[in-house]
Parts: C-alpha cells; structure tokens; sequence
C-alpha cells in the first residue's frame, strides 16, 4: 500500500475508496494491512487513474516475460513523453532567442 500512499498522499482511504468502489472503512483496514482488496475492488483499482501504479506494485518481483516487455513498452512511452516535453521547451526559450 506503500504505492498508493504515494499515489494519493492526501485523504487517502477516502481517495482510495472512491477510486475502488469499497467503504472508506475497508480501504483504511487495507492501508493498516489488516486486510486486502476483494477481487471487485482491485479490478476497479486497475481500471482507476491509479491503476498502472497498483499493476507495478502487485508485480514488484516478478518477471515473467510478459511483464518485463510490458515495462519496457512503459519506460519507452515515459521517455518519449518527456522528450517531446523537453522539445517543446527548447522551441520556446529558441524562439524566445531569436532576433
């Protein structure tokens, strides 16, 4: 739960009910370790904003091949995205520069 501490550090069980379809009451036995998701609830949690980081903690030590292609498709795409981002900025500080 660590991850979606992270994800939702503010009002967390609150965030985390909503987004799982569970009582704010479940989602804080989940966040004490008490308890775990039913499978409804984490279904939702992978359908939710949140769900890629609930994928990568739920497969912190696995490796089937699958998974190791599937992060790697993650990383290309995140690198991508700050390219283009890093790209869009040199543009402007060079249009900024321009006589």
């Amino acid at each position: 739960m660590r991850a979606v501490r992270g994800a939702l550090p503010r009002k967390t069980a609150l965030e985390l009910a909503l987004r799982s379809g569970a009582s704010p009451r479940s989602a804080e036995t989940w966040l004490a370790g008490k308890g775990a998701p039913s499978a409804e609830a984490l279904a939702e949690l992978l359908r939710s904003d949140i769900g890629l980081t609930i994928l990568e903690a739920i497969m912190t030590g696995a490796e089937p091949p699958w998974w190791e292609a599937l992060r790697r498709q993650i990383a290309i795409s995140r690198l991508r995205r700050a390219q283009a981002e890093h790209q869009r900025a040199l543009e402007a500080l060079e249009r900024e520069a321009a006589p």
